[in-house]
């Protein structure tokens, strides 16, 4: 039976941050009982109609999944263990936010079976923190490492953003030289885009922010690369480091394009060949889950009859809260496993494993573009893998593009 990564997504937040773009809401704070309990509901749906399948990881993502009471995290984690045989050493991820947190919290939920904690820390510098909309400050950030130390937590990232407007070299080398010292197992980097709709997106329109400079972050990534190395990280994600043996399983799963569960209001997943969303409005997820009889939508390209009464075989697991789904076909499949795959970055393609799933050497599909692109020395060849390179990780955008 298939094993899968399971993903919930939490969508509440106490203040939404300048920069975030994702499906989270910070006025329906009255509807988390009824949302919690609704995503109970569908993890146990969708887990009975898949014959309780494995899962070896699970994470709650968001959002703020920190905002959760105790009780609720112990009703969802029940929900899933009832619903889906849960690997006893399953990496259990909560995200988190600094100040939404203290030990007797984290105790709690480390009690509960969580054991990665997630902290949003994104700078160490004040000024970066009220740019980006955050409510902590560096000292809550550190203040929630000790908490969860002294919880009992072995296990833990911190998210930092880089390529910030009116950012210097020398800004994020004080935030590096600030986090490093906190002695974490998992750092993950993420280079500042300004989407559309977001605060920041409309300081730039009115020219109260400059636009990030694609060069200085190009230098800030690099200073990050040599500094996390100097400091016994590995670098196995183009975003992603880690002391050895601690690499985020659950991210793991989609960057070799494996399958996963999505639950919870706008969450996504992939599963028995077939990618869905839920719907994104948490007052339309409870009502869906509470049998609302509001008919399901199929994507366009989609042929199959959408139906409350699927199983993983046929075509997958949905649930009535699934909004929209589409069959992948193998063009897609072969596309999104090599895009996704060049993301690890010692691991890459395995060319062998591409050919098995897919029926076709990875170099009868995509050989031009291959041989081009290893001769620009954006990858290269290994051990029957294909990697990207030194220079293909910093124009990796430009490599990814060439496969889709």
């Amino acid at each position: 039976m298939t094993a899968y990564a399971l993903y919930l997504h939490i969508p509440f937040c106490r203040r939404r941050c300048s920069y975030c773009d994702f499906n989270t809401y910070t006025t329906l704070g009255d509807l988390q009982a009824d949302y919690v309990a609704a995503l109970a509901r569908e993890i146990e749906l969708v887990g009975a109609r898949g014959g309780r399948p494995p899962v070896h990881t699970l994470f709650f993502g968001g959002g703020t999944p920190s905002l959760l009471t105790l009780p609720q995290v112990a009703a969802l984690l029940a929900a899933a263990r009832a619903a889906f045989a849960v690997d006893a050493a399953a990496e259990i991820t909560m995200e988190a936010n600094p100040g939404t947190v203290d030990e007797t919290y984290l105790a709690g939920v480390r009690a509960l079976g969580v054991n990665r904690l997630s902290f949003g820390v994104q700078s160490a510098l004040p000024g970066e923190l009220a740019l980006l909309g955050r409510e902590h400050d560096f000292a809550a950030a550190v203040a929630a490492v000790d908490a969860a130390r002294a919880a009992g937590f072995d296990n833990l990232n911190l998210d930092l953003i880089y390529g910030l407007p009116g950012q210097t070299v020398a800004d994020w080398q004080r935030t590096l030289d600030a986090v490093l010292p906190i002695g974490v197992e998992h750092i993950s980097l993420y280079c500042l885009t300004i989407e559309p709709g977001t605060p920041l997106q409309r300081a730039l329109h009115h020219g109260t922010i400059n636009a990030p400079d694609p060069d200085t972050a190009a230098d800030q990534y690099e200073i990050a690369c040599t500094a996390l190395a100097a400091a016994g990280f590995d670098h196995y994600e183009i975003s992603n480091w880690a002391r050895p043996g601690r690499e985020c399983r659950h991210n793991v799963v989609y960057w070799r394009n494996e399958p996963y569960l999505g639950l919870g209001a706008g969450a996504h997943g992939s599963a028995g060949g077939y990618r869905y969303q839920v719907v994104r409005q948490p007052r339309t997820y409870i009502r869906r889950m509470d049998g609302d009889p509001q008919p399901l939508t199929a994507d366009a390209r989609d042929s199959s009859p959408v139906t409350r009464h699927s199983s993983l075989a046929t075509p997958f697991p949905l649930s009535p809260a699934v909004a929209a789904h589409h069959r992948v076909d193998d063009d897609e499949a072969m596309s999104d496993t090599a895009i996704t795959q060049l993301r690890l970055l010692s691991e890459g393609l395995d060319l062998d494993g591409f050919a098995l799933r897919f029926g076709r050497p990875f170099d009868e599909v995509y050989g031009d573009t291959v041989r081009q692109l290893v001769g620009w020395d954006l990858l290269r060849r290994r051990d029957g893998r294909l990697l990207l390179t030194d220079k293909g990780r910093f124009l990796s955008n430009q490599v990814f593009y060439r496969f889709v």
